[in-house]
């Protein structure tokens, strides 16, 4: 798990170090409720190498907090390949080809699929990204490989990003 984590850090890093004018920063933060009520934060780092191809990995928590003392923090990591479909000026819609995993000190989740999204250029450095849904495989320790179809990723919702 430890190997994992590194290698997403590093990817990362990779790209922080590139600092060219396709390097793009940014992040999410959201609340849910279930059975419980989750707050969760993610930082986002990628180069865009054409308005049509970027490559990134999205690092973040998420924070549980339930019935009966109910409490728990997990960590995400998401490296994803973003393939634009179609573009005209500002509104962009994307395809994600993406890697997740949620863990504690163990693995809990872990997910790999496409994800569409709506991506409006809101400026030349600033763009607001809309998730829509992750069709793929998920895999739970407990339960193992099966298909899957979310209405939101790992951390889902909307991303803000600024563009160097």
């Amino acid at each position: 798990m430890k190997k994992i984590f590194i290698f997403v850090l590093l990817l990362s890093a990779t790209f922080v170090s590139k600092a060219q004018s396709g390097l793009f920063v940014g992040g999410s933060a959201g609340f849910g409720f279930r059975n419980y009520f989750s707050v969760s934060a993610e930082v986002r780092v990628g180069y865009e190498f054409t308005d049509w191809f970027a490559l990134g990995s999205g690092l973040g928590a998420v924070v549980f907090v339930g019935r009966d003392d109910f409490f728990a923090v997990t960590g995400i990591a998401e490296p994803f390949a973003r393939f634009c479909v179609w573009h005209n000026e500002s509104i962009y819609l994307d395809l994600h080809v993406l890697g997740g995993i949620e863990f504690t000190d163990k693995l809990q989740f872990c997910q790999i699929g496409v994800r569409p999204s709506l991506r409006f250029r809101v400026s030349d450095n600033v763009d607001i990204a809309a998730d829509l849904i992750v069709l793929g495989a998920q895999y739970i320790p407990e339960s193992g490989w099966r298909p899957s179809l979310s209405f939101s990723s790992l951390n889902g919702g909307v991303r803000l990003a600024y563009h160097f």
